[in-house]
């Protein structure tokens, strides 16, 4: 009996491990400007078609000298809950491996060691389509250093349509996304509640809807359409650059370097919400690591110096500390982590020193509640139907008696399209 209760105990701890959703393990201090790209189409959305497309993670380590860095591949549901299959059932090769490919920095006044790992690769094949998460850890995989999320879709004919529109009616402040999901070998019906549609904006995995009730339904065709498919425009990213440590850009109110390394102080900056839509380019809240200095900005990995850049915000309320504001972007995965905090100083001005190698910068402003546990990206700069965004659709399927879910469409929508 008791073999019998210890293996009824085992099975229900598995069955609330694996309902878990994925979160996020963020790096230490050591590690720095962690990328999950498609060089195919070099944007910061890690999703790659199957068979013909890689992604690269690269990442940086303040204690310099090689370090054996391992990683582990997962595989993931729809919801991002473990799937819980058998590493051999999507994957060939080593599910585990050490990340080989290192330089140390060159020419530098900020030491690190750049690490660089192509997925997939000649020692690991992925078998399946759908959503996975990278673990780079070194003795533990347990005890992982951080993660990443990724997806990989395949091509089943499946083609997925985005279409956007102003929602009236919302304070005329959010954009409405639509989607068909069309498919001419594909019984888009034969398990009525196997489809899942994630769509998400921008590349970030957190600002997103996960639908599985289409609208309309027919065996070649799923509608998803519904008012309440609704995403904050919010504002246009603002942006930074560090290219050139000699000269200070447009939104760099000056440039310097002290004894250790350079400082780039960005003008002060207020509160926008109440001034209407403001329109600028971006590039989405994508970041690209880049010295003016070099020919080859492939040499950007290891001859890319770090610089101390300086965020100043004139008025903030905080509601007596049960606000707090961030920056975030792809740089930082949208995270609110410590070291993108603003702490009011002793100039009465919210400020933020983040130490981030030498590029081109998109970020944004996020405030977060800690009453709620709610986060705003519009608190501060306002929410408008006519922001330029980027939306990624996902569409996942499982067929009668599989256990899993497989992604085997992929749509893109840009508003200004």
């Amino acid at each position: 009996m008791k073999k019998l209760g210890f293996f009824i105990a085992s099975i229900f701890w598995t069955q609330i491990l694996l309902a878990q959703k994925y979160q996020e393990v963020l790096p230490p201090e050591n590690i720095k400007t962690i990328q999950l790209f498609n060089p195919q189409t070099n944007d910061h959305t890690p999703v790659i078609r199957m068979g013909d497309e890689y992604l690269i993670l690269s990442f940086d380590d303040f204690e310099t000298g090689f370090k054996e860095y391992n990683y582990k591949i997962e595989h993931y549901n729809a919801d991002w809950t473990p799937s819980g299959i058998f590493q051999s059932e999507f994957l060939d090769g080593y599910g585990s491996n050490y990340i080989r490919d290192y330089q140390n920095s060159f020419n530098t006044y900020q030491n690190y060691t750049n690490y660089r790992l192509i997925l997939p690769n000649q020692d690991m094949r992925l078998k399946l389509p759908g959503n996975y998460v990278v673990k780079v850890y070194l003795n533990d995989e347990n005890q992982p250093i951080f993660t990443r999320r990724f997806a990989v879709y395949e091509d089943r004919s499946v083609s997925v349509g985005l279409q956007f529109e102003r929602a009236i009616g919302s304070g005329d402040l959010n954009q409405r996304i639509s989607a068909v999901v069309n498919s001419s070998n594909v019984n888009l019906t034969e398990t009525p509640d196997g489809a899942n549609l994630f769509i998400m904006k921008n590349g970030n995995w957190e600002d997103n809807l996960l639908l599985n009730k289409p609208s309309f339904m027919n065996p070649t065709q799923l509608t998803f359409r519904n008012q309440k498919y609704l995403f904050e425009g919010n504002s246009e990213y603002l942006w930074f650059d560090t290219k050139n440590t000699d000269v200070a850009a447009l939104s760099t109110e000056r440039i310097f370097k002290d004894e250790f390394l350079y400082h780039a102080v960005l003008r002060p900056d207020f509160p926008k919400w109440h001034l209407g839509y403001f329109d600028e380019s971006d590039v989405n809240g994508a970041f690209y690591v880049r010295n003016v200095k070099l020919m080859d900005q492939n040499r950007s990995n290891s001859e890319a110096d770090y610089v101390w850049v300086h965020f100043a915000m004139e008025e903030f309320d905080d509601k007596g500390g049960t606000q707090e504001l961030y920056i975030v972007g792809a740089f930082n995965n949208w995270q609110l982590s410590p070291e993108y905090r603003f702490q009011l100083s002793s100039s009465n001005y919210w400020e933020l020193a983040a130490l981030l190698k030498q590029g081109y910068y998109n970020y944004q402003y996020a405030v977060y509640d800690t009453i709620t546990q709610e986060v705003s990206y519009s608190a501060i700069n306002g929410s408008f139907w006519q922001t330029e965004n980027y939306y990624q659709a996902l569409f996942y399927y499982r067929p009668w008696g599989v256990r899993y879910d497989i992604l085997i469409g992929y749509g893109e929508l840009n508003t200004r399209n």
